[in-house]
C-alpha cells in the first residue's frame, strides 16, 4: 500500500482560505443586501407591472 504524505500542503490551504474565500466572503457581504434588495425590486416590478 502506497501512503502519499501532505508535506506542504498544509500552508497551501492556509494561502487558499486567506488568498481566495476570505475576499469573497468580504466582497459578498458588501454587495449581498444590495444585489437582495434589487431582485426584490425587479420581482415587485414584475409582479405589478401588469396592474398598472
Amino acid at each position: 500500500m502506497i501512503r502519499r504524505r501532505r508535506g506542504g500542503l498544509a500552508s497551501l490551504d492556509y494561502v487558499l482560505v486567506l488568498g481566495v474565500v476570505l475576499p469573497m466572503v468580504v466582497f459578498i457581504m458588501w454587495a449581498g443586501p444590495r444585489i437582495m434588495r434589487l431582485a426584490y425590486e425587479m420581482v415587485c416590478v414584475l409582479v405589478s407591472w401588469p396592474l398598472m
